[in-house]
């Protein structure tokens, strides 16, 4: 039960307050657009199957770090939780 309350509480925070922090984020707005310009070189030079080739890697990583980060946020309530716990 636990467990599937910090899930629920934690995709909240991540889909909505982390969310919003993000896109605030003069760094994260830089980042971006160094990104879709480094991209925009990148495809310039492929031809339509490489490009979906490409789009298709980009998207399975992309899904992948998204995990990874959403478990890492997780575990990081998980700890806080057991802390809190422990001073009680």
């Amino acid at each position: 039960m636990e467990e599937s309350v910090l899930e629920l509480i934690t995709q909240v925070l991540t889909e909505n307050r982390i969310t919003d922090k993000v896109y605030q984020s003069e760094e994260y707005k830089r980042a971006k657009e160094e990104e879709g310009k480094v991209y925009n070189t990148l495809i310039s030079d492929l031809n339509e199957e490489q490009k979906q080739r490409l789009d298709d890697f980009i998207g399975s990583t992309t899904w992948s770090a998204a995990i990874w980060e959403r478990m890492a946020y997780q575990q990081g309530m998980r700890d806080f939780l057991e802390l809190l716990k422990s001073l009680l």
